[in-house]
């Protein structure tokens, strides 16, 4: 798996209303010069250098730069990083608002921007946002500048707790923690990397292999023939007394460590005190208001429990009336498997309403009758059948009919008023008609309008009913039907009167089977709504049995959450108990100091190391800073008067070396450094008695070996820079050049020694011996006069760095300068190759996460050499992002930055990801 950065996020920074810039391959930054490019990769270095005293952004300041990157207390840079032993994990830092400073934290989890997102869309401030990534499974951490400096560069303890390991990059040596920043800022920056800085690096980083100890030559070559006898008596007084100059020691960096603790805390404890009470009444406030906003969460908590359970119970009504339409449904549907159309039933009803009225009819028309009157209306019944069976007979002719044909409506209705009904139906063989003479004695008999005037007889005729009205065969039919029926019946009526008790009986039947069928009808309806409504029914039932699900899971976290709101509410009086204690103590201990000696008000004169501790004094836990102060007080008295007895002690005993220092602790800090190193001060002394001359050298060889080892690393580091072609050039190596007329005096005044120790010559080591021979004398004086100027003589006095150049079929050249030394895209390329093989040099190679450089001005690079120093970046774990006005087609990415709004905008949706480069290439 390829560790090592994966993205570079800057929300509401440095210009930026959003910026994702991919980390895991070589990209292309693209955008005009002067809109941002610099700034989004610089901000790296508050991630990675983090002591603001390493920091380089060029004409701006860091507090400006601290200004411009942190507006408010929603801007935020953010790293990804893919870790061997911790996965993803993001490493951040978050304005703290007006002031414009910031703090860091780090968490193990992938980079999601939507945790930095409240539900309404705006960025989560910086007092909030440790809650609310915790309520998104993220449990971030926050760390001061020095931890988290611990944590990237795997010195912290804490970074190995149980988010795991956040270590970045992990040096072979600790101390080089500091090079590797300067250098690491300067792969960030490549157009400010100097060769004096190449230089200074390499000293640095080869520091262990060289002797660090600088030498002033005069001052040594004259106390080689005068301070023997006194070296040796103080060496045997220290000798005498190291046990007591071991309990110095510890006294003494005690007594250091915590005059610089006292004198940094002194004042923060001083307005802790004052700003106390506020505190106290202001968090006192908040618990009470915290503690009422619990108890009302907890009395809803019990009323929506109400609600709930009332919910549901008639959810669990619902659902049993909705789960008995399905029973009901099923059942309807095994009882009616046969019938599938309602009018089967319907049918069924009528014959059974039909034989019911039938039976009903026959009863209620026998109640009450007796069998005569039954007769009577049956023979009455007979002759209407008769009468009408003739009337039908003579449909086809009869009087009405042949009347009609001769007469006038108005002669015709009186005849009809006048006649029977059975005369107007006689057939034509029972009259005989003659029209004419029936229409002309009409006339003379109705002169008057509706009377009648015969021979002896007038009749009014308008009061008189018609007879007779001619119906159509139809209408007879459907008559003589109904009276054949009502006949039936009748006969029925008289069985039925005759045997009343079975007739009653089988009506009670006939309405039971009526009732049934209507029941059945009803039945069978019920079904055809039942199955209506069956897709609406099961949708209704999985609702209810989702709102159950939904209420149960509520009534059952109900319990739970009342228990937590009540440890909640302990919690808040548990703590309201502690800050009461606190507040008892802090009150007593401010009555009682314990920093009232002078010696408290002049801490700042005095030696002492400063306090890397905590910068701030956190105001709630004031109580147990202010008991640990006023002990360190105490302490601080008690070690101050242990000392003294101690150094006078020593004085008694011998040991006045170094009396004549400027101050006690100047002269306790030599006399313990003494100490540490009478072992080396034994050989010096031992050297000082076989001759002075050779002690005199030794410092000599110890340059002249620190030279040559220096010069051996550098063959090492060349092979390292040398492994890729850097453009046109053939040759790019750094050579150390000896500073000759220097290096020439040392080796005299060595080789002369060396002489001296194997047994040969030592009489010219004698002072006017010396002075006679005239090379010795210009060796010497040369070294005491480039000491005198340089303040004494260090390896990196005995060379100069030169950048040896050559191209293709010429003659490498020398350059002293790496900026002169070829054209502008070449010397990017060296100093890059140079900056990372710095890092990789001080890297443990067992450890590997790639990181990222940059290089600006790219496009002063061929496509070639570009593809080379992507291939070089990641041999030595890097991933390269150039910055260009154009894209590049050579790199993994190509990411425009847009401008929208007054805002600069680098969005993921924008990244432009070319095809994989063919195996073997860089990244």
């Amino acid at each position: 798996m390829d560790y090592g950065f994966q993205r570079l996020v800057l929300l509401n920074s440095a210009g930026y209303e959003r910026a994702e810039l991919p980390l895991d391959a070589s990209v292309s930054l693209v955008a005009p010069n002067n809109t941002g490019k610099t700034s989004l990769i610089n901000a790296l270095q508050f991630l990675l250098i983090i002591d603001r005293r390493r920091m380089d952004f060029g004409p701006h300041d860091v507090e400006r730069s601290r200004r411009f990157y942190f507006p408010n207390n929603s801007a935020y840079i953010l790293l990804e990083v893919l870790l061997p032993e911790s996965g993803s994990v993001v490493l951040g830092c978050v304005g703290k608002g007006v002031s414009n400073d910031y703090e860091y934290f780090a968490y193990r989890g992938q980079l999601n921007l939507d945790d930095y997102r409240r539900d309404d869309g705006c960025l989560v401030a910086q007092p909030q946002l440790l809650s609310h990534l915790a309520t998104r499974g993220l449990l971030a951490q926050r760390y001061s500048g020095s931890e988290f400096t611990s944590m990237v560069y795997g010195n912290s303890r804490r970074g190995r707790g149980e988010n795991g390991d956040f270590t970045i990059f992990r040096l072979e040596q600790a101390r080089h923690a500091e090079v590797f920043q300067r250098v690491l800022t300067r792969t960030l920056r490549l157009d400010k990397l100097q060769s004096k800085e190449v230089k200074d690096y390499l000293l640095q980083i080869f520091h262990r292999d060289l002797s660090d100890a600088g030498i002033d030559f005069k001052q040594e070559w004259d106390k080689a023939f005068a301070d023997v006898n006194a070296d040796r008596e103080q060496y045997q007084a220290a000798q005498k007394q190291l046990e007591r100059i071991g309990r110095l020691e510890t006294l003494y960096e005690e007594r250091l460590q915590l005059r610089g603790k006292l004198f940094h805390l002194r004042p923060l404890i001083d307005q802790a005190l004052q700003d106390w009470q506020s505190y106290y009444q202001s968090r006192s406030a908040d618990l009470q208001q915290t503690r009422a906003g619990i108890e009302q969460a907890e009395e809803q908590l019990q009323h929506d429990r109400v609600e709930w359970s009332a919910a549901r119970e008639r959810s669990l009504q619902t659902e049993a009336a909705l789960k008995r339409e399905g029973e009901r449904q099923a059942e309807l549907e095994r009882r009616f498997t046969l019938i599938d159309r309602r009018e089967t039933l319907e049918r069924s009803i009528e014959h059974a309403r039909a034989a019911y009225e039938a039976q009903v009819a026959l009863v209620a028309g026998v109640q009450g009758r007796s069998p005569n009157e039954i007769v009577r209306d049956r023979n009455r019944v007979t002759q209407d059948v008769q009468r009408l069976s003739r009337e039908r007979a003579s449909l086809a002719g009869n009087l009405y009919q042949h009347l009609q044909r001769e007469l006038n409506a108005e002669q015709l209705a009186a005849l009809n008023r006048l006649f029977a009904r059975e005369v107007m139906t006689l057939p034509e063989s029972c009259f005989r008609l003659n029209g004419e003479q029936l229409h002309q004695s009409l006339e003379k008999w109705l002169s008057q309008a509706g009377r009648l005037e015969l021979p002896g007889l007038d009749l009014q005729l308008a009061d008189l009913p018609d007879q007779h009205r001619q119906r159509s065969a139809e209408e007879i039919d459907q008559e003589l039907s109904d009276l054949q029926r009502q006949l039936a019946q009748v006969d029925e009526q008289l069985q039925a009167a005759e045997q009343i008790r079975a007739a009653e009986a089988l009506k009670l039947e006939r309405e039971h089977d009526y009732q049934q069928a209507l029941r059945e009808l009803e039945a069978f309806d019920d079904l055809a709504i039942l199955r209506e409504r069956g897709a609406e029914r099961e949708r209704s039932l999985l609702d209810c049995r989702s709102v159950l699900a939904d209420l149960e899971a509520k009534l059952r976290g109900v319990q739970a959450e009342v228990q937590r709101l009540r440890e909640q509410l302990d919690g808040i009086r548990k703590q309201q108990d502690e800050l009461d204690g606190q507040h008892g103590e802090i009150c007593t201990g401010r009555d009682r100091r314990s920093d009232g000696d002078p010696i408290f008000s002049y801490l700042a004169d005095l030696p002492h190391h400063t306090w890397v501790g905590a910068a701030e004094l956190a105001i709630e836990q004031l109580a147990e800073h202010l008991r640990e102060y006023q002990q360190d007080c105490r302490r601080l008295l008690s070690l101050e008067t242990d000392v003294r007895g101690l150094l006078a002690e020593l004085h008694a005993d011998g040991l006045t070396k170094f009396q004549t220092a400027d101050d006690p602790d100047e002269e306790i800090r030599l006399m313990i450094e003494f100490g540490r190193h009478l072992p080396q001060e034994f050989e010096a002394i031992e050297r000082k008695a076989r001759t002075a001359v050779v002690n005199v050298t030794a410092c000599l060889r110890q340059l002249r070996g620190s030279l040559n080892d220096f010069k051996a690393k550098m063959r090492q580091f060349n092979q390292l820079i040398g492994r890729r072609r850097l453009s046109d050039l053939s040759v790019f190596k750094i050579e150390p050049e000896d500073e000759r007329e220097l290096v020439w005096a040392i080796e005299a005044l060595i080789s002369t020694a060396e002489q001296v120790d194997s047994g040969q010559s030592f009489e010219l080591f004698d002072h006017g011996s010396v002075l006679d021979d005239e090379s010795l004398t210009r060796a010497k004086a040369l070294l005491i006069r480039e000491g005198d100027a340089r303040g004494g003589l260090a390896v990196e006095h005995l060379f100069r760095l030169s950048f040896i150049v050559g191209k293709e079929g010429q003659k490498p050249e020398a350059f002293a300068d790496i900026d002169g030394a070829a054209s502008n895209g070449t010397v990017l390329m060296a100093k890059l190759v140079t900056g990372l093989a710095l890092l990789h040099q001080m890297q443990d190679k067992r450890y590997s996460v790639r990181a990222a450089c940059y290089l600006d001005e790219a496009l002063a690079l061929d496509g070639p050499n570009q593809t080379s120093l992507i291939d070089t970046a990641a041999e030595f774990g890097f991933a390269l992002i150039f910055a260009s006005p154009a894209p590049l087609a050579t790199v993994r990415y190509c990411v425009p930055i847009t401008r929208h709004g007054g805002h600069n905008h680098v969005s993921r949706k924008n990244w432009q990801e070319l095809e994989p480069r063919l195996a073997g290439a860089g990244a």
